[in-house]
């Protein structure tokens, strides 16, 4: 469920999606003392497993606030709008929101963020579990921040990963969509900046093959120490049983996989037990890393959207967005470290800078791109079950 709203195979690129809102007269958000947000994340459907949780975190963030004062005078109001209506978006502008906090979905943000980021009528979007690398470019007028790691900086983190391993030939298999195809140019990207590994293999599948046992020929040919396994559940997982058909006889090289790959469960747990435990994955830490933060997939990112809208209302003196968006990310980096809305809203009261760390954890935004400049990710395997769950011996580490 995790997979399904971050990042799959249904990641169009930003080109076939990035729709031109139309010309408008109506006048941008006014400067009225009330910060007003709307939550659009999935409430029904297959994503409200993810994003009922997220919802709550963010009415619990916003409760916290209004407890400890409010922003600017002003209790913090939220509207709910559920993801998969088609008119959610279009209500939450007509109610006057200052920020959204979603979409939840990658594909949700590519076709919705024209809407919400129009360079007149724009509100502030942050997104708490879209990682699609085509956002990374999107024409978004600085009103759109994630604080959810890119998949290009999971390229990142995966690079690392291989690194450690000490092995030195790299063979990268990635399913041949805009997805896949993004995934494989970052990790290329950051390999080539890493004297030591030499890519062997560059191999693209498609998910129309209903035979793979060719492109895991083509992998295994050169016999790497790695074969990285980037795209989807479903044909991602696909290539890792060729690869554990073509491998019966010999001993398989190092697998490592992208986070996408990790719920499909019942593929996995087929694959012979040998080749599964050579099987290790590389994803975005997706729960909170304090006791106090709350708990489900993503929802501490969700929490921390809402704690930074607030703490750059607060800095700019003003709810309208095209004023307090130039503050989230100054609210995040190189002030003094607070982890509360409450103690970064009293340390500004004092005319400090502060850098919030909250829930997710250092939440250090780019001016530039509103993306996180680095993050924490986990290397999990499976089990038996072909359940993913953390590596022994294993902690967090932080890319790049």
């Amino acid at each position: 469920m995790v997979v399904a709203a971050c990042s799959g195979d249904d990641e169009p690129d930003a080109a076939s999606t990035t729709t031109v809102p139309p010309p408008t007269t109506v006048p941008s958000r006014p400067d009225d003392g009330i910060l007003k947000l709307g939550a659009f994340l999935p409430t029904t459907g297959p994503g409200a497993a993810l994003g009922s949780p997220m919802v709550e975190a963010v009415q619990t963030a916003v409760r916290l606030i209004n407890e400890s004062g409010g922003v600017l005078g002003q209790d913090v109001e939220l509207i709910v709008a559920d993801e998969s209506d088609e008119t959610g978006v279009e209500s939450l502008l007509d109610d006057g929101v200052d920020a959204i906090i979603g979409p939840a979905s990658s594909l949700v943000a590519l076709s919705e963020l024209g809407s919400i980021v129009h360079p007149v009528t724009g509100v502030v979007s942050c997104s708490p579990s879209a990682t699609a690398l085509a956002l990374d470019t999107f024409p978004d007028n600085n009103f759109f921040f994630r604080t959810v790691p890119s998949d290009s900086l999971q390229m990142t983190a995966i690079g690392r990963r291989i690194t450690a391993t000490g092995r030195t030939s790299v063979a990268i298999g990635y399913l041949d969509d805009p997805y896949g195809r993004g995934l494989a140019s970052a990790l290329r990207s950051d390999l080539s900046a890493r004297s030591a590994l030499e890519v062997v293999a560059d191999v693209g599948f498609s998910g129309d093959q209903e035979n793979l046992s060719e492109p895991a020929a083509e992998l295994l040919a050169a016999d790497p120490g790695v074969v990285v396994v980037l795209g989807d559940a479903d044909d991602g997982s696909r290539l890792l049983t060729a690869l554990d058909e073509a491998t019966r006889d010999g001993t398989p090289p190092a697998i490592i996989v992208n986070d996408a790959i990790r719920s499909a469960r019942q593929t996995v747990q087929a694959l012979s037990p040998g080749f599964r435990e050579q099987i290790v994955g590389v994803s975005p830490l997706s729960r909170s890393v304090i006791d106090t933060g709350p708990s489900g997939f993503f929802t501490a990112h969700a929490f921390d959207c809402v704690n930074l809208i607030a703490l750059a209302a607060v800095e700019a003196g003003s709810d309208a967005p095209t004023k307090f968006r130039a503050h989230i990310p100054a609210v995040s980096v190189g002030g003094r470290s607070c982890s509360s809305f409450q103690d970064c809203a009293e340390l500004m009261a004092d005319g400090l800078r502060v850098d919030y760390n909250g829930a997710s954890g250092a939440v250090e935004l780019s001016n530039s791109t509103g993306d996180l400049n680095r993050a924490r990710f986990e290397v999990f395997r499976f089990n038996a079950d072909g359940v993913d769950e953390p590596m022994p011996g294993t902690s967090t580490f932080e890319a790049p």
